[in-house]
């Protein structure tokens, strides 16, 4: 299970490492930015957290908590739709 968050504008690299340490703390398999070595602000507030299903909820609470986020959501599943 994938989610994605988005850092507010201006949100310290402090506060995002709190952030992104209690994800961690609490059983978040991986965290990582979505757009690694972006110069672009805005991409680079973006991050993607792996985690079981288990722990999603829990994790999106906590995420709905933060001042500094954005937002948080599980990624959308996608698939390709075939041609006839």
């Amino acid at each position: 299970m994938k989610l994605q968050v988005k850092f507010r504008p201006g949100a310290s690299s402090q506060k995002v490492d709190e952030v992104l340490g209690a994800l961690i703390e609490r059983g978040a398999d991986e965290v990582r930015p979505l757009f690694p070595g972006s110069g672009d602000p805005e991409l680079g507030a973006l991050y993607v957290v792996e985690t079981d299903g288990a722990r999603r909820d829990g994790m999106l609470r906590l995420l709905d908590r933060c001042d500094v986020v954005e937002f948080a959501e599980p990624e959308a599943r996608r698939k390709l739709a075939r041609s006839a």
